[in-house]
């Protein structure tokens, strides 16, 4: 029986969600495959974990142009040899045990960090193909490692981009990034958007709600008459704010961590974001006109900056912006319409089915050429 091992990190929300769609998706595919599925550093290094999530989530909240700067510094580069020796060094030992108790066929990455330290087992004698599902819309060089045998990527341009610097050592694959198959079959449901009298906008600050209090305070003041629906993630403190905050107000309902996000997207009319991958993945699928505000700079600076490119997002640089967009959007069918057009041109619904049938074929095709059995590294 075939063994896969999936690997993701909660530094973010949408890498562990992607990790999960592409689990659903391989079980889709053939439904006796093992899977093992697990964030590395909180089951290797669970303070490694919790301080590097508290670090990230302090970076996004009140350094996000330091972020930025960062972000875009390294853009180019691989990771440095410091880094990796320092992952290599903290974790070969109890993951290359852990791999040879496993004996897993594919390795799957939906995070830099595990592709890392993949890679560079690879490259001491682990005999395994990698698989790394890239989750923005940016090609960072941190997801980049001449170890890679599989890269999945989102669009057909960052294929390109990247397949002048991986030469022939590696497959690349255009499938779109990982999303549950619930946003595939809720999309039906989406038909009932044109029959609502008032309409309904939705706020979302991704896992964490980054960025949701100034999305709330613009379209609060804005006069708009529409539905209000705000999602907080994980972020309890916002969930109780927000609830105080819109006590009393029968157009306004404020959801904590939401598991029917593709319901709540199916029944809005306009979605308010930061644009994180995942979320503006499942808002493709369920054509859903979106304005993009707060980025934290980085990744989500470039995911933004390319969904107004392509005519599927309005970008808000501004508060002001904010306000005009989504009135833009709420105002006027024509240019939701539009919009919808454009998006249906590159939605793909159904990329968690692709990366699943990639990855199995990559264990098919590899299982000649590399040996079964993971070397002790």
């Amino acid at each position: 029986m075939s063994h896969i091992v999936l690997l993701s990190e909660s530094i973010g929300s949408g890498h562990e969600r992607a990790a999960t769609a592409v689990e659903e998706a391989l079980r889709a595919h053939e439904p006796l495959v093992q899977i093992t599925r697990l964030n590395l550093l909180d089951t290797f290094r669970p303070l490694a974990a919790r301080i590097s999530r508290a670090v990230y989530y302090r970076a996004l909240q009140h350094s996000p142009k330091l972020w930025g700067a960062w972000y875009e510094w390294q853009r180019e580069k691989e990771w440095h040899a410091m880094v990796r020796n320092l992952i290599r060094q903290s974790l070969h030992r109890d993951v290359g045990k852990w791999l040879q108790e496993l004996q897993p066929d594919v390795i799957v990455c939906t995070h830099p960090i595990p592709a890392l330290l993949i890679a560079e087992m690879k490259r001491q004698g682990l005999r395994v193909p990698l698989c790394t599902v890239v989750t923005d819309y940016d090609m960072h060089g941190y997801w980049m490692h001449p170890a890679v045998d599989l890269y999945c990527l989102p669009l057909t341009e960052m294929a390109e981009e990247i397949e002048p610097r991986i030469g022939d050592h590696a497959e690349v694959r255009v499938t779109g990034i990982p999303i549950s198959s619930r946003f595939a079959e809720a999309f039906t449901l989406t038909q009932h958007r044109t029959t609502h009298e008032r309409k309904k906008i939705l706020i979302s600050g991704g896992g964490w709600g980054l960025g949701v209090v100034p999305m709330v305070e613009q379209i609060a003041g804005s006069g708009l008459e529409a539905d209000v629906t705000i999602v907080c993630g994980t972020n309890r403190s916002l969930f109780h704010e927000m609830k105080a905050r819109c006590e009393g107000l029968s157009h306004v309902a404020v959801h904590g961590f939401s598991e029917q996000m593709e319901s709540l997207m199916a029944q809005s009319d306009v979605l308010v974001t930061k644009p994180g991958g995942l979320t503006m993945s499942e808002a493709l699928a369920m054509e859903l006109p979106m304005v993009l505000y707060s980025p934290v700079g980085g990744q989500e600076s470039r995911n933004g900056h390319l969904m107004a490119r392509l005519s599927v997002a309005l970008a808000a640089h501004s508060a002001r912006d904010l306000t005009q967009h989504v009135q833009r959007l709420v105002g006027c069918d024509l240019t939701r319409q539009q919009m919808v057009r454009s998006m249906a041109q590159i939605r793909r619904p159904l990329a968690a089915l692709d990366v699943a049938a990639a990855v199995l074929e990559i264990r098919r095709s590899r299982s000649g050429k590399q040996r079964r059995t993971p070397t002790r590294v």
